[in-house]
């Protein structure tokens, strides 16, 4: 009787042991993801916060629109919405007016969007961030 009492108990523990050794980077990498999450979550609020953007002119044909947040944006993936309705990037084209070589949007600058459209009455722009400003067409 003593032999199988010690040699059970030694199973058991192994088990625990073996159990443990298997649950915990699971659990581990588990908590690194939410944290990596919430972190990834307060930049993109911090960004969003920080994000500011006005038209500055509209004509039928031309929107000029500044960065006045203090986040730079990419010009690349930002939108226009012509009475409501998403445009293809192939129906504008956007261009950096202070530096017409990098699609990088710096604080201050402006974004010349030329587009093809003599519908519209209403024009929106919305950065990456999701934030956006809505213009009348003269």
């Amino acid at each position: 009787m003593g032999f199988s009492v010690s040699a059970s108990t030694a199973i058991i523990f192994a088990g625990v042991f073996l159990a443990i050794g298997v649950l915990y980077p699971a659990v581990s990498n588990g908590y690194e993801r939410v944290t990596d999450a919430e972190i990834d979550r307060d930049d993109a609020q911090l960004d969003m916060r920080n994000t500011d953007i006005n038209i500055t002119n509209v004509t039928n044909k031309q929107i000029k629109v500044r960065n006045e947040g203090s986040t730079s944006l990419d010009a690349n993936t930002t939108d226009l919405l012509d009475n409501g309705v998403y445009q293809q990037r192939t129906s504008y084209t956007l261009t950096n007016v202070d530096s017409s070589d990098s699609d990088l949007w710096l604080p201050g600058e402006t974004l010349k969007i030329d587009y093809n459209s003599d519908s519209g009455d209403q024009l929106k722009i919305v950065t990456e961030h999701g934030i956006s400003v809505t213009e009348e067409v003269p």
